[in-house]
């Protein structure tokens, strides 16, 4: 099976960070408890990455973009090679298409 290498961008880690620092402020446990969920679902892209759907949205579908849940949240990826390129990662009740 193959292994993929994972790079975070860094709109993706901004994202995380803003994610984190809005549930820190209702409550600290919850906060770390959801990063580390987004973590660990982003670390098992690193085996069958292909699992995770294209997206729907034609432009989107066309250019590689993939999405993983991660509880209420949306990770959205391209495979490139052997990388997984982790792009944005968004509340999944968010409209998205015009911020990938």
């Amino acid at each position: 099976m193959q292994k993929y290498n994972i790079k975070i961008f860094s709109a993706a880690k901004k994202d995380l960070m803003d994610i984190v620092d809005y549930i820190n402020t209702l409550s600290p446990q919850s906060a770390m408890h959801q990063y580390d969920n987004i973590i660990e679902k982003i670390g098992s892209l690193e085996s069958m990455p292909e699992r995770c759907p294209l997206l729907k949205d034609n432009l989107l579908r066309i250019r590689g973009y993939r999405m993983l849940i991660a509880d209420n949240y949306i990770v959205f990826f391209i495979i490139a090679g052997n990388t997984v390129q982790i792009r944005r990662i968004l509340y999944g009740g968010r409209k998205y298409d015009w911020l990938l």
